[in-house]
């Protein structure tokens, strides 16, 4: 059972841990992943809108889709559409809160609402472990309670200097290499998991009754050359870049060692976060598309959610950085993907086929309508 909502005078910290670029499988990297389970809640099927991160992080800060919040291409940062949308900052900053964040490049999500944000280029940081540590016990040694998003971005940053700066995107000897790819994958994801290991640490050393809500998650996985045509991540929609996972830990408020294998999404993030916190979302700012996972905790809600994905690469076959050219949807079973550039229709039975190996557009015409459907909610 789900325990009492926060009261107004009793909300908690907020700490949100982004692993940057963390694929799904790599959970079994590292131990530290299962002690997270058992300290609170698992959604081990998370679809992030965008297998990138600009776009991933707006929707997910804003809980509405890239053609809903104005984010939906790799240059449309500054399209934001500010004075329609609310963020969870501007949520949380209204609502009394010292609002935190601490990044490594100025585009990656709104900077409405912080009252201290902190962005290290890469070239600059001198140590993300230590830097975040030091961030943190800052923000606990203030007087009002605190949201802290906390961006580690150490696998992209190896990823873009190992693999996308050194291979072509048909390059046989990337893609003719998936072990090696795996292993080298690997290796950095075990080095972000100790990082996840390690600031958990700290943060039960400044939070030793455990009253903080910490939220552990990425915003996209990561390719491994499965798919000629994209070394990495950002080009298709396949479910090694937009299938994700979800960690929500606070002792006194929700359930520990609770795992829901029901599809849910990135957006649904911000409008847990408002209910669990007592907060409405205020009705002049666009309607939140996201919905809150608490029922689902609440034992209330059982059933997969619809959800939309869709990129536009910078490199890549067809690459469309303006706006996304590469639809998706997917209902739990079945996947829908159109890349309006080729006109290409691709339909995956994605529970019998994780590996998206055999496209069923050809052979099964009646969910390809049934789905299509579902798609022209959202394009």
């Amino acid at each position: 059972m789900l325990s009492n909502i926060f009261r107004r005078t009793d909300r908690p910290n907020i700490i949100w841990i982004l692993v940057d670029q963390f694929r799904r499988d790599a959970l079994s990297c590292h131990p530290v992943f299962d002690r997270l389970k058992e300290r609170g809640v698992f959604f081990s099927k998370s679809v992030s809108y965008a297998p990138y991160t600009l776009a991933s992080l707006h929707a997910a800060f804003t809980g509405l889709y890239g053609n809903e919040n104005g984010v939906n291409g790799y240059v449309k940062s500054q399209n934001y559409e500010k004075d329609s949308c609310h963020t969870i900052v501007e949520y949380l900053h209204e609502a009394g809160y010292f609002t935190h964040g601490y990044t490594f490049s100025p585009i990656l999500f709104p900077h409405v609402g912080f009252d201290d944000l902190v962005i290290v280029p890469e070239d600059k940081e001198k140590g993300i472990l230590e830097s975040h540590k030091k961030e943190l016990r800052k923000c606990f040694g203030g007087k009002r309670p605190f949201f802290s998003f906390l961006h580690y971005g150490e696998v992209h940053h190896n990823i873009v200097r190992e693999v996308i700066r050194k291979y072509t995107d048909f390059d046989q000897a990337y893609f003719g290499r998936m072990e090696e790819n795996r292993k080298r994958y690997y290796k950095y994801a075990y080095e972000a998991a100790q990082y996840v290991n390690d600031i958990l640490v700290t943060i039960d050393e400044l939070d030793p009754k455990g009253e903080s809500l910490i939220i552990v998650t990425t915003d996209h996985g990561s390719g491994l050359g499965e798919k000629p045509g994209e070394k990495s991540y950002g080009i298709f929609t396949y479910d090694y870049s937009i299938l994700v996972w979800l960690y929500m830990i606070c002792p006194r408020y929700l359930p520990a060692g609770k795992v829901y294998d029901v599809q849910v999404r990135t957006v649904d993030i911000l409008p847990t976060i408002l209910e669990l916190l007592q907060l409405r979302p205020l009705k002049k700012y666009k309607a939140i598309k996201g919905e809150s996972l608490l029922p689902i905790i609440r034992g209330q809600e059982d059933k997969d959610r619809i959800a939309f994905s869709e990129t536009g690469g910078v490199e890549g076959p067809h690459p469309s950085l303006e706006k996304a050219n590469v639809k998706c949807v997917r209902d739990g079973k079945w996947k829908l993907i159109y890349n309006t550039f080729t006109n290409k229709t691709e339909l995956y039975d994605i529970a019998g086929d994780p590996g998206e190996t055999n496209n069923m557009a050809g052979s099964n015409p009646e969910k390809v309508d049934e789905l299509w459907l579902r798609l022209s909610e959202y394009i």
